[in-house]
């Protein structure tokens, strides 16, 4: 039986399932960003145990733990996120997502066994294998769910799942010192499996805009890969979000990668503390920033065509004095729940009207691939930054520094990433279009008004 949602059909699918179809690939981008940043907690778990800390049990040390966070896990995501991205335009996104969540926690379970860093590495490397088909086609979906301006407000919600997965990854600490950083491991893929048998079995396969010429329409065939990467980075818009996002990624990766090890070095008496109240800390106050945002995003939108651009600009911003108390301050509960909190706040508005603007400059069979070099450009930048804060942290270590010193680390990253990040988001605003309907097609889920005047009128 197909699970495709034909187009007759979509007028009696009701306004709630895309809603839920929302749900199951955001709780899916949950458990993924838990997979992926379990490690970031298991490592910094202050213990000498080899039952409690992977660090110990698996002799990793904090240049390895910055390739295991960078390079050793964006090296495959991004090669396959191409092809990822690519597959998601041309074949069934449903069982896209389903295979990716497969593969990446069968590779969490394994690093679960894993005894050395060289099999960390290599379980690491297909995690991100896995990892990378799952974005691009929910994207994808998404786009073909939700209309224009409802867009960045389903983007934002879907991107929730960063912060819920950061926050769930956050209490691996706590995870870790009950029933072991391995047994750890196996509970998140066991729930990751869960996930993969709800998605295939509710999610339908919406027909696509793009497929019209399949059915007997006059357009245009569809592009070729090269066409389509082609149509990509030849849209200045388009490659000015490349470049921002990337900047803003590096910054978000060195908070992700770094933040841990400086609540455990600066305030080494807080370790069960932090595990709880980060994870707060993260799903709360990323949750509401990235939801709000979604939402003012596509009510700015009305009025001003530009606003997915401003917002973001003003996250990066605004949320450079919050990272600073975060830093610098001497009480572990300002920084964490002032700092911390009110950075998350205000900083996470910014990739739901990103990806808004990029779904609404491109054709929809360019999207999945162009959220394919999104990811791939700006996880490359990420892991970079993740890199080389690693070796610069182990030099400075080995030149006598304190292991404190990481806090300035963190903080000048994020100011320099985060400050450039918004320089060029206004700077992009200027190629925003005034009008991006031209790229536009019906949704599955319109508006409800709408829909009725337009049965009405099929019956008379």
């Amino acid at each position: 039986r197909s699970t495709k949602v034909p187009a007759r059909g979509r007028s009696t699918m009701g306004t709630y399932y895309p809603w839920f179809v929302l749900f199951v690939l955001a709780a899916i981008y949950a458990q993924q960003q838990w997979s992926r940043y379990s490690l970031n907690y298991l490592y910094n778990v202050s213990s000498d145990d080899e039952h409690t800390s992977i660090a110990v049990a698996d002799h990793i040390s904090y240049a390895d733990y910055g390739i295991l966070t960078g390079y050793g896990f964006s090296a495959t995501f991004c090669i396959a996120g191409l092809f990822a991205g690519r597959a998601a335009d041309l074949t069934s996104r449903r069982l896209i997502v389903f295979a990716g969540v497969g593969i990446w926690n069968a590779a969490l379970f394994m690093i679960g066994y894993a005894r050395s860093f060289v099999l960390v590495l290599c379980w690491r490397l297909l995690l991100g294998f896995g990892q990378a088909f799952s974005n691009p086609a929910s994207y994808s979906l998404i786009a073909d769910y939700f209309p224009e301006e409802k867009r960045a407000q389903a983007n934002g919600l879907f991107a929730c799942g960063v912060y819920l997965g950061g926050g769930l990854a956050s209490l691996c600490i706590s995870m870790a010192s009950s029933m072991g950083w391995r047994a750890t491991c196996f509970l998140i893929a066991t729930i990751g499996f869960a996930l993969a048998a709800v998605e295939v079995l509710s999610v339908r396969e919406p027909t696509r805009a793009a497929n019209k010429h399949e059915a007997g329409s006059t357009d245009k065939p569809r592009r070729t890969f090269r066409e389509a990467l082609k149509t990509i980075f030849t849209n200045k818009l388009v490659v000015i979000l490349f470049a921002a996002s990337s900047l803003r990624f590096m910054g978000g990766y060195a908070i992700a990668g770094y933040l841990p090890t400086f609540y455990a070095e600066v305030f080494p008496s807080f370790d069960q503390q932090y595990s709880y109240l980060n994870a707060y800390v993260v799903a709360a106050g990323g949750f509401l920033s990235s939801w709000l945002g979604g939402m003012l995003a596509d009510k700015w939108h009305t009025v001003e065509k530009r606003a997915r651009m401003y917002l973001p600009a003003c996250g990066c911003f605004g949320a450079l004095p919050f990272m600073a108390v975060c830093c610098l301050a001497p009480d572990f509960y300002v920084s964490i729940l002032l700092g911390l909190f009110l950075e998350y706040l205000v900083a996470e508005c910014w990739f739901g009207p990103v990806v808004a603007t990029m779904q609404s400059a491109l054709p929809p069979d360019c999207r999945a691939l162009a959220i394919a070099c999104f990811t791939l450009i700006a996880t490359f930048f990420g892991s970079a930054a993740s890199y080389l804060i690693g070796e610069v942290y182990d030099l400075l270590l080995a030149s006598g520094y304190k292991p404190q010193i990481v806090k300035w680390i963190v903080l000048w990253s994020v100011l320099v990433s985060y400050g450039s990040s918004g320089l060029l988001f206004l700077f992009g605003s200027r190629y925003v279009q005034q009008d991006s309907s031209a790229n536009e097609s019906k949704p599955l889920l319109a508006d409800p008004a709408r829909a009725a005047e337009k049965k009405g009128d099929a019956q008379a």
